[in-house]
């Protein structure tokens, strides 16, 4: 058992949250997440017959067979750095989202060996990387904005108070000793904020 922060903890408090709401698990696998409706593509490598996707199509296709504002919660675990095109998946998750919904990313820290070992992994992220999708960049169809975010390490290096020290400074940590003490991955739930879309939909039905 893992004694110090980890993925599994951040999805719990977050499953916790929505509870009884829309959930999609994106790229799920063969371990979807309970109660979550699941998309991947078919044909899946080593998927047990039994597990079957609620959704069968491959990501990489835009847009997925999902309408807008379809869920409250997205999650997102390991799987964006296996595909191509990141602004539109970014985009797509942005459009599936509902008002007020949260989407939840995690990725392997591109400190980590695991990051560059595995050869479908097109992208390498770090913690700042998703901070370009914030609403208001006038480049992203996106309206997200920070809700949490965490970098993970292994037991020893939090031991060392290595943990402590690059989540309350990860510029620093990611600039001078990424490389020194790898992270293994991180988090980030962005928050959907369409305020504005919400607004003129209510506006054009007046």
């Amino acid at each position: 058992m893992r004694l110090f922060p980890n993925a599994k903890r951040a999805k719990a408090r977050l499953l916790a949250e929505f509870q009884g709401r829309r959930i999609l698990d994106v790229g799920c696998g063969a371990s979807k997440t309970p109660g979550a409706i699941g998309i991947d593509r078919r044909g899946w490598q080593n998927r047990p017959a039994e597990v079957q996707m609620d959704i069968e199509h491959d990501l990489t296709v835009f847009p997925w067979p999902i309408e807008d504002d379809s869920f409250g919660l997205v999650i997102c675990s390991h799987v964006m750095e296996h595909l191509p095109d990141t602004v539109k998946t970014m985009e797509e998750l942005n459009r599936i989202t509902r008002h007020g919904g949260k989407v939840y990313i995690e990725v392997p820290h591109y400190t980590w060996f695991e990051s560059f070992r595995h050869y479908e992994h097109k992208h390498f992220f770090s913690i700042g990387s998703f901070d370009y999708f914030i609403k208001g960049n006038p480049h992203y169809r996106t309206d997200y904005e920070i809700a949490d975010r965490y970098i993970f390490f292994d037991d020893l290096t939090y031991c060392l108070g290595i943990g402590f020290l690059a989540n309350l400074f990860p510029r620093l940590y990611e600039k001078r000793l990424g490389f020194i003490f790898p992270a293994t991955s991180f988090f980030v739930t962005l928050q959907v904020d369409k305020s504005r879309d919400v607004v003129e939909a209510e506006t054009s039905h007046s």
